[in-house]
């Protein structure tokens, strides 16, 4: 899934603390985030079920919340301050897993873009990057790929590809 660059669910960013699925962050534009999930809320049921005990790990969580784009979920939220729990009905979506981290004009003639790893959407996402920094005044990038975790050869190759002269090897393999 980081790979292709999305996967079908609920769109939330969470940690498991002391047997709780605590949200950390809802996905921007995602099905959580326009129902009005919070960070901080705790999922406390999923589709009526307990959600919290020694039964919660990443396989449960992935089980329950992802799930056929268009399918619903209804989850019960603990929210700091609410005097109930808060029941919310979400439609599962194409949740994007985005490549770059960051984009942005790190000085008035200089931009800065930082991608995570080589997946299906990375060029696609770089050059859509490149348009609007360029349009803000670029002449000159910094492309960070500290702790870039790899991913798909042929789009390392194919970015290498936007910075080389033609013809230049990039890459070979033996064996």
């Amino acid at each position: 899934e980081p790979l292709q660059g999305s996967f079908d669910g609920i769109g939330v960013q969470f940690n498991i603390i002391s047997d709780t699925i605590v949200v950390i962050s809802p996905t921007p534009g995602g099905p959580s985030e326009k129902v009005g999930i919070m960070p901080g809320d705790k999922i406390v049921k999923i589709d009526g079920d307990i959600a919290v005990g020694s039964i919660v790990n990443n396989n449960f969580v992935f089980k329950k919340l992802r799930g056929e784009r268009g399918s619903k979920v209804l989850i019960s939220i603990f929210r700091q301050g609410a005097k109930d729990l808060l029941e919310f009905t979400i439609i599962r979506d194409q949740i994007p897993i985005n490549s770059l981290d960051a984009a942005f004009m790190a000085s008035p003639e200089t931009g800065y873009i930082k991608i995570n790893r080589f997946a299906r959407t990375t060029i696609r996402e770089f050059k859509e990057a490149l348009i609007k920094l360029q349009a803000q005044g670029m002449k000159n990038l910094i492309l960070d790929l500290n702790y870039n975790s790899g991913g798909y050869l042929d789009v390392a190759i194919e970015l290498s590809d936007q910075f080389l002269e033609k013809e230049k090897l990039i890459v070979y393999t033996e064996g």
